[in-house]
């Protein structure tokens, strides 16, 4: 699948349906901070990059007990999957660390782990901001942070470091540019939708 394909589709949707080009990490970042953003709770629409147009994948963010992580619903068409998102900050960066809770597709796409990225709300919308692979694997490859290197294009790569390490890799310069270059959008749905 090309990435671009992937990006179109929201920043969830991509990376636990269509495979590829992420990465994960078996250790959350550090919960510094406001730890599992209330104000992401509510109902997302993704919205196409270029035309601006609303897809047809959504997103439920609903708040769990006290301290719990964040649940969300994803929904596309037939196909649904329930995870845990644990939100955080990592210096001056807002992150999730999301973790497949059902024993489906997405699950096998992610494994055991995290899926670690950046994210962003400015008013009605929200933007992830996921880890590119093969930015992230060459960063490995030069010992800038422990990981194992996604072996072929549209592969994983997956963060070995500890909780600490994770935390500054997301909050440095070299994570932030290490991102897909195309941030997903998602928007807050409104009631007539």
């Amino acid at each position: 699948m090309k990435p671009r394909l992937v990006l179109q589709a929201c920043a969830l949707a991509a990376a636990l349906f269509l495979g590829g080009c992420f990465v994960t990490s078996n250790q959350k970042p550090l919960q510094i901070g406001p730890v599992n953003d209330e104000t992401l709770v509510g109902d997302w629409r993704a919205v196409d990059t270029d035309s601006g147009k609303l897809l047809n994948s959504f997103i439920h963010i609903q708040k769990s007990e006290q301290g719990a992580p964040l649940r969300i619903v994803y929904v596309e068409d037939d196909d649904y999957a329930i995870y845990e998102m644990t939100t955080t900050r990592a210096g001056s960066r807002k992150v999730f660390a999301l973790k497949a809770m059902n024993p489906d597709k997405a699950r096998e796409e992610i494994g055991s782990g995290f899926l670690l990225g950046y994210y962003e709300l400015a008013g009605e919308e929200l933007q992830f901001h996921l880890l590119d692979a093969e930015t992230v694997s060459a960063l490995i490859q030069a010992g800038r942070i422990s990981g194992i290197p996604a072996k072929r294009d549209y592969e994983r790569a997956q963060l070995t470091g500890t909780p600490e390490d994770i935390t500054r890799f997301l909050a440095s310069d070299e994570g932030w540019k290490g991102r897909v270059e195309e941030a997903s959008r998602m928007r807050r749905m409104r009631p007539e939708e």
